[in-house]
């Protein structure tokens, strides 16, 4: 991949927005009338860092379409937690338009339920609302009762993140969405930024903002990962590499 000449990272933290130049193009006046012309300076490349921040992190929807209205083009994008989710919604395709209208109508109560909708569930699983079930995962290990890993399994989440993301169904690479993009989470055994790249986008996402104790982390190519907050809440290092 070649070096980006030059570019300028946007950064989105809860409701504030900073553009910061990272690199000044350099334009070269000749001395010499005779001097071959130079060559015009390449156009800057805009990277998007898009933090965690809990519900907060949903300014980041009003940060996208103030840029989109200034008519600033972004070429790539990266996302911690709510970061993630909002980034890589837009770097899927979705219309911030549409996002902004999906995220404000949707019932987070139901979505924080553990439940996904009705109709995503399959008949036989159906039967079980005839049961008395517990509501948390719970199994047997290694002779013992296994407990769940956190208070919500994220099912609901992710089917709603699969909703926002339906766009991209079938990408498994990130460099190949209609924006490039990253998600950070944290391997909760070494406490290291593990960088999603591949896979299912709506996982990632589900990584990415996994806090501890109070959601099931995410088993992604073989780490246990949990919200990227924790090891890097504003990738603005990632976005110049992508």
């Amino acid at each position: 991949m070649k070096k980006i000449p030059t570019e300028i990272v946007v950064r989105a933290f809860m409701a504030a927005i900073a553009a910061t130049s990272l690199a000044l193009p350099v334009f070269a006046i000749a001395a010499d009338s005779e001097a071959p012309p130079k060559a015009p300076a390449a156009a800057p490349r805009i990277g998007l860092a898009l933090s965690g921040g809990g519900a907060r992190g949903l300014a980041h929807v009003g940060v996208i379409k103030v840029l989109e209205e200034l008519r600033v083009p972004i070429h790539c994008v990266t996302g911690t937690s709510m970061g993630a989710i909002v980034g890589g919604t837009y770097a899927s395709g979705l219309p911030t338009a549409e996002m902004e209208k999906s995220v404000l109508a949707a019932d987070w109560d139901i979505i924080f339920r553990d439940k996904p909708p009705r109709a995503d569930i399959s008949s036989r699983r159906k039967i079980d609302d005839y049961k008395t079930l517990f509501a948390p995962e719970f199994g047997v290990k290694d002779g013992g009762l296994a407990l769940p890993k956190g208070v919500i399994a994220g099912v609901s989440i992710e089917a709603f993140f699969r909703g926002l993301t339906v766009r991209a169904v079938g990408v498994n690479d990130f460099q190949k969405l209609p924006i490039p993009f990253r998600a950070v989470a944290t391997d909760i055994e070494t406490g290291e930024a593990v960088v999603l790249d591949h896979g299912s986008l709506a996982h990632a996402m589900r990584a990415s903002m996994s806090v501890p104790g109070g959601m099931t982390p995410v088993e992604i190519d073989g780490r246990l990962l949990v919200d990227g907050g924790i090891a890097n809440n504003l990738p603005i290092a990632l976005v110049r590499k992508v």
